[in-house]
């Protein structure tokens, strides 16, 4: 995961969406605490992706001001992101489904 030292309320913090946070506050409070460590090390991969994104978007960002263009084979990398981001979508998705019917 990432060098940071988490705490639910740092979590939540770097959620970028309200609706994230929301769900993450919630999953927390009706978490069974021995089931807590579960929900948290996936919200801290969550959000240590989110971190990961936002570093590649910002050279992104860099290389179209340098060259006035994506950088080369761009498109193939955004769908292999688009792909991951699917696979995290649909794990945290099953794990939701799972938490809730305990």
């Amino acid at each position: 995961m990432s060098n940071h030292t988490w705490t639910i309320d740092s979590i939540t913090h770097a959620l970028p969406h309200p609706e994230l946070r929301a769900t993450f506050q919630r999953e927390v409070a009706f978490t069974e605490v021995a089931k807590l460590h579960t929900i948290l090390d996936r919200w801290v991969q969550f959000v240590t992706d989110i971190e990961a994104g936002r570093a590649e978007v910002e050279l992104v960002r860099e290389h179209i001001r340098e060259h006035g263009q994506l950088p080369s084979g761009y498109d193939q990398e955004t769908r292999d992101s688009i792909s991951r981001y699917e696979e995290l979508k649909a794990r945290i998705e099953a794990q939701r489904r799972g938490h809730n019917a305990a």
